[in-house]
């Protein structure tokens, strides 16, 4: 149901509700069922005033824009336009009451009548009207009041989702956005593998040109997707280290320690990729004599919890390219909010251990 004819529902139904409730506790007969309520006129003029009423306080909210903040917030502005609405709909039917009577004249002697007692006529017509007038502009502004609580509270539940999904849509960018940093940076080292080949070892070179094919389309379908399987992530981290492997020879060393039972573990594209791309660029490729490099994959408790751990020293500031390490916690974060960790470290062993722990699935 679209939103103005949403809003004309509840504005049409909820008035025409409250004020055959109002015409029965008027008549004493409270919450009773009566068929002839809707043959009084003054059911349908006070519902068209209320309807009315109400309408251009709508309009004026909405041109403000006051919906968009808390009742709290605006409370001041929305008390002088809720006081207006009430005397605007007292002022409307008390004049409709006026004509229906015949006058002024009549009106005040039918007020006349009404009063039973001595003292109550000696007030005068004109004191008793300003005291039924004022006491009928309080009890409208509860009504009113009313009215603008469920009408903040529907807004704000709206503009609550609205905030939500613009969230959603933010984080599903920002990912996208991520994931494009990524895939550049993976290929750029994997062409800068091959190019170092292609004029030593043309036969190895072509051997790695199909490798970087994998790679390439296993990241293509990967970037398709928010989660992928430990396993494929595995396969694309594998196919790249063969690529490095040939730039590096015998001075990169590569060990896995995995449980085939936790392949089917999801976690985030790239991640793995990236922490090996951060292992090599600033761990391997700065010693001399190269180095080693541990994956380790296992549940720990409710954690799945992936370790690549290389020889070297972390730096006072690392970035890796500015992104890598930046970009993997940002991307945790928006996958998993406070339930995922990352750490990377300096290890006894002179070693930088990188450890990212996600919920087990």
């Amino acid at each position: 149901m679209k939103i103005r004819y949403r809003y004309w529902a509840c504005q049409l139904g909820g008035w025409g509700l409250f004020t055959y409730l109002w015409n029965n506790i008027r008549a004493g007969d409270g919450f009773a069922f009566r068929t002839d309520v809707f043959g009084d006129k003054d059911f349908y003029s006070a519902f068209a005033i209320g309807v009315f009423a109400t309408h251009l306080l709508y309009l004026y909210l909405r041109k403000q824009q006051i919906q968009r903040y808390r009742l709290g917030a605006v409370f001041m502005k929305v008390w002088a336009a809720v006081c207006l609405t009430a005397l605007l709909i007292v002022s409307l039917m008390t004049g409709i009451t006026i004509l229906e009577e015949g006058g002024w004249t009549a009106f005040f002697s039918s007020l006349d009548k009404s009063m039973n007692t001595q003292d109550m006529k000696g007030l005068g017509n004109s004191f008793v009207l300003g005291m039924i007038y004022v006491a009928l502009w309080f009890i409208w502004q509860l009504v009113v009041w009313g009215w603008v609580i469920i009408y903040f509270s529907l807004l704000q539940g709206r503009f609550r989702r609205i905030e939500l999904e613009n969230e959603t849509r933010l984080k599903q960018a920002e990912l996208d956005n991520l994931k494009t940093k990524l895939n550049p940076h993976f290929l750029f080292n994997a062409l800068s593998s091959i190019r170092s080949l292609i004029g030593e070892n043309p036969a190895r070179a072509q051997q790695a040109v199909g490798e970087l094919a994998e790679v390439l389309r296993s990241a293509m379908l990967s970037g398709q997707q928010q989660l992928i399987p430990f396993g494929k992530e595995l396969e694309v981290v594998q196919h790249y280290l063969a690529i490095e492997k040939i730039r590096f020879e015998e001075r990169l060393k590569v060990h896995y320690t995995t449980d085939p039972s936790i392949h089917t573990q999801t976690m985030p594209p790239m991640l793995l990729q990236t922490l090996v791309e951060n292992a090599i660029k600033h761990g391997i490729s700065r010693l001399a004599a190269g180095g080693e490099i541990n994956i380790t994959a296992a549940r720990e408790g409710t954690m799945f919890v992936l370790r690549v751990e290389n020889t070297g020293q972390l730096a006072d500031t690392v970035s890796g390219t500015g992104f890598g390490i930046e970009g993997t916690v940002k991307r945790l974060a928006l996958l998993y909010g406070d339930k995922a960790f990352f750490t990377i470290h300096n290890t006894a062993q002179h070693t930088v251990c990188a450890t990212v722990k996600l919920p087990a699935a």
